[in-house]
Formats: structure tokens, sequence, C-alpha cells
């Protein structure tokens, strides 16, 4: 499901923020390995599969990139790339993706899981808050997707703004997140699925609530698309194109830097 949505969204809607989640990214890379054998079957569970065309969409914008030439694959950095779902589907359309994660068993699954199909993929265990880390990567890229990414910084624009300095000269970032959905109806019932059912249905399968109660607790902080859509501005990107995806619950960016 995916809805046009411009500047004038309704107020998000969602539960107020509470204490700040831990957003150390030793902590971060830490409960993502702890959950890395688990993770990919219980989000496909718990959103239904859709998250596989989110994934989709973002990979379908990455491999079009303007900057892509015809002569040679389009050169995509998967930024927060977990397990590699993302890539898999970027280097399926073509494109020479290299992978970069604090979380370096969510990249062994990356790994295997490229590998079983065939297909290349380069990883970077890397904290890419750190301009020195990421600018080791090996830009510059046609394209930069970050996929369910942003919200793990406490500081969103202190990853943003080393990415955008990754990017080639006319390159996109695509930026599909988890937001505060808008108080219109579909929105408030996704919202309500979202961090009341969600969360309880992810720690029931998994056995432990921490990285299911991590995952609202940092949508909160985040904040709304709007939100998003100002990180990105403050860190020097134009917004091409903007997508309102499951009811509003999750949104998804296209920008280039200005």
């Amino acid at each position: 499901m995916a809805f046009g949505a411009g500047d004038g969204e309704p107020r998000a809607a969602g539960p107020p923020r509470g204490a700040a989640p831990d957003l150390e990214p030793s902590h971060v890379a830490d409960l993502f390995d702890r959950n890395a054998a688990t993770y990919d079957r219980i989000n496909t569970i718990i959103t239904f599969g859709l998250d596989a065309l989110w994934r989709r969409w973002a990979a379908r914008q990455a491999a079009s990139s303007v900057a892509g030439s015809s002569a040679r694959p389009p050169r995509v950095l998967d930024a927060c790339a977990g397990t590699g779902l993302l890539a898999l589907d970027l280097a399926r359309l073509g494109a020479t993706v290299t992978a970069a994660d604090a979380a370096p068993r969510m990249l062994a699954v990356a790994r295997h899981r490229l590998a079983a199909a065939g297909l290349p993929l380069r990883t970077v265990v890397a904290d890419l808050s750190d301009p020195v880390v990421a600018g080791k990567l090996g830009g510059p890229f046609d394209a930069i997707t970050l996929g369910f990414g942003l919200r793990y910084f406490a500081d969103p624009g202190a990853l943003l703004r080393p990415l955008r300095g990754l990017l080639a000269p006319g390159g996109r970032l695509v930026v599909v997140e988890a937001v505060l959905p808008p108080r219109d109806v579909l929105g408030t019932a996704a919202g309500f699925y979202f961090f009341q059912v969600a969360p309880r249905l992810g720690a029931a399968l998994a056995g432990r609530a921490e990285l299911y109660d991590f995952l609202t607790a940092t949508t909160r902080a985040l904040g709304s698309a709007d939100d998003v859509a100002v990180h990105l501005r403050a860190a020097r990107f134009a917004v091409v194109v903007r997508r309102r995806l499951a009811c509003g619950v999750v949104a998804g960016f296209v920008a280039g830097a200005d």
C-alpha cells in the first residue's frame, strides 16, 4: 500500500515520547546482533509481509538513479544494511552493492544471503556516524539507501552529513523509515497497531521484549515524516520524492544533495 503525501500532512499521531532510548552505537549493534537469527522472520510476520514491498520500492528508486552510467552498473551503498534484504533487492536489479552496518552478526547473515543467491556483496562493519569511518567506504556512490536505520542515531544529522559526502554528483539518497503517523483514520489505526500490537507480537515470537520496545521507542524519538524531512533539509538534502506507506506509519524519501 502506498499513498502520496506532501508537506501538509496532518499532525502525527502516536503515544507520547518517554525516556530517550539508549542510542550508544555499541548498545544498538549488540541488541541487533543478539536478534540476528530471528529478526527477518519476525519482521515479515508483524508487517504481514509488507516490509518486502517497502524495500523493493527503495531498491527501484536507487537502482534507477540518474547518476548511474549505462556503461556500468550503479554503485550503491546500503547504509545500516542489517541482514541484507535490501542489498539483495539492489543486487538483483544489477547494482554493485556495499553493505555497511555496525552489527557484525547482522552483516554475516547478509553475506550468507547474497552468496546463496550467487550475487556479490562487499560488507563493511562501521559506525556510519563517524565521518572518518564513513570516508573509508569507497565512494562516491551513485545512490545510497537507508532502510529503517535513521532512528537509531541520537543526532540524525551525524549520519546524514557523512552520507551526503559519499554521493556522486547527481546521486540520490533513498530513505525508508518508520515514523509517527498522521492523525487521520488510517494513520491512527496504523499507529495503534505499530505501537501497541506489533511490539507485543514481536516480543512473544522472539521470547524477549527488549528489541521490540526499542523499535517503538526510537520511532517516537525520531518523530513524524515531517521531522524526517526537516533532518534531510538540515543536512542539505533536497527531497524530490516523498511517499506515504503503510497508512502513514512508514515514510519513503528520495533526496539529492543541494
